[in-house]
Formats: structure tokens, sequence, C-alpha cells
């Protein structure tokens, strides 16, 4: 199956939110492995985003990415980007690079009957057939 890389973070999101809900034993076997597989991939994709904050941010004396802080004085999750434009750039270009991922969709029904919320399957549409 083939996922841009901007959508793993979703997928992988919604994997933990779904692993709250207690599933039958086939899906969430079969949940757990699609959990591992996008686990490596988001694993990469974290490692890229991170080179492009190292790449584009400003830096402190020991050469980290500067984070913003609030006007309390907080840190907050966002890095001191001067060329914001360029790494937007760049970041879009990562985001919609595909990868394949040896995986097949699950389908809806065999989940059973639980209830998800919608945000969860908005999350998991890329892997989830209805």
């Amino acid at each position: 199956m083939k996922i841009k890389a901007g959508d793993i973070r979703n997928i992988g999101s919604g994997l933990i939110e779904i692993s709250k809900i207690e599933l039958p034993v086939k899906p969430s076997y079969w949940l757990a492995r699609i959990a591992n597989k996008v686990n490596s991939e988001q694993k990469a994709f974290e490692t890229a985003r991170m080179n492009l904050v190292k790449k584009h941010a400003k830096k402190d004396k020991e050469g980290n990415p500067l984070v913003i802080k609030d006007k309390d004085g907080k840190p907050t999750n966002n890095f001191d980007v001067p060329d914001i434009e360029a790494f937007n750039k760049e970041f879009n270009e990562l985001t919609e690079q595909e990868i394949e991922i040896n995986i097949d969709p699950i389908k809806l029904e065999a989940l059973g009957d639980i209830k998800i919320k919608p945000v969860i399957l908005a999350k998991l549409e890329k892997i989830i057939e209805i």
C-alpha cells in the first residue's frame, strides 16, 4: 500500500487511539502488526522533519534549534525559523513523498460491533476499508 509520508503521523495517532478500545483478537492482532510498520515509518519521517528543523532554525550556543517561547517565557512547540517559506517548501516536499508499506487495509466490519469516534476513523481512513 502506498501512503504519503504526511499521513503517517495521523495514522500513528489513530492507531494509538484505537488500541485503547477492546477489539476482537484477529483485528487487534492485525492492527498491532500495522502499528509496528507505521511506527518504523513514523520514526523515519520524524528524523527527516528534525533534520529540516536543524537546517532552517536559529541555533543556540550548543547548536540546537531554538524553540519559540510564549509571553510567559514557556517553550512552545514551534521552532524559531527565520525563512519559514523555505522550510515549508521543503517540509511539503517531504510530506508528499509516497512510501510503500506492506500492509493490507482492515475491513471496518472486521473490527466488530464497537463504537469508534469519527475523529479516529478519519485518522485511519487510509488503512480501513469501509
